[in-house]
């Protein structure tokens, strides 16, 4: 079944890898980098609270439980293993800067995926949620079925439940705000793929990253903010089983 929470518990290991998807998305992002992390090390992929249900599950959330629930996962892990790698996607790796940044003695690094320190809205993104909310079909198109893949709310017809998702967003935007200023504390080893076909995320957003030496960021040119082209997506998760083993 899909949006399914991941769990790999190796008692004694002294690192663990944890997994935290965007919003609206889901554990299944990670599909292809689970299997990339050494049997030596513990693995949590979570789902956050109000993912893999339906519109009005979302709706009834909030950034406050993400927040809280990541701090959670991360408190645990660490009373297991010595330390924690954070891999994440989109609003995820605000989460991550906020740890990072908090406990820089425990996470021992970041990897990042299209971090939305600035947003500029392209029209595929419209395009795209279109033919997510009507359900479109075509099996020629990799781009829609790895966006399908990465969206963690159940379809609902019903538009008008999708208003219910405003105060969400606006919450975001008030977390990207936020991040952004602590950026240039961050003070981890991070390594930031960020897409150059990315329907929501600024590459401005560059800028921000460059300015901090721990942080080494790189462009997936022929990658959108969920799609992966294929030799992007090889080159990623090359550097992705590198970065595990690094000192």
């Amino acid at each position: 079944m899909r949006h399914k929470e991941y769990t790999r518990e190796v008692e004694g290991s002294s690192l663990s890898v944890l997994f935290i998807h965007g919003i609206a998305g889901t554990p299944d992002h990670f599909t292809d980098f689970i299997p990339l992390v050494p049997e030596n090390i513990s693995v949590r992929n979570i789902l956050l609270d109000g993912h893999g249900k339906g519109v009005k599950d979302f709706s009834r959330t909030s950034m406050k439980k993400w927040r809280e629930q990541v701090e959670r996962e991360v408190d645990d892990l660490l009373s297991r293993h010595g330390k924690v790698i954070i891999v994440a996607h989109s609003m995820g790796t605000l989460f991550s800067i906020r740890q990072a940044v908090s406990r820089p003695d425990r996470i021992k690094g970041l990897f990042l995926l299209a971090s939305p320190l600035k947003l500029f809205i392209k029209p595929a993104m419209f395009v795209n949620s279109a033919k997510l909310f009507i359900n479109k079909k075509d099996d020629n198109d990799r781009e829609l079925a790895s966006i399908r893949r990465a969206y963690g709310i159940e379809n609902d017809m019903r538009f008008w439940r999708y208003i219910g998702w405003v105060p969400r967003y606006l919450e975001l935007f008030g977390e990207i705000k936020a991040v952004r200023g602590l950026v240039s504390s961050l003070s981890v080893p991070t390594r930031v793929y960020q897409s150059g076909k990315d329907e929501m995320v600024s590459v401005s957003s560059m800028k921000l990253l460059a300015d901090n030496p721990y942080i080494e960021a790189s462009v997936l040119k022929n990658s959108g903010h969920c799609y992966y082209e294929q030799s992007d997506l090889e080159a990623l998760l090359s550097d992705f089983s590198s970065f595990l083993t690094e000192d």
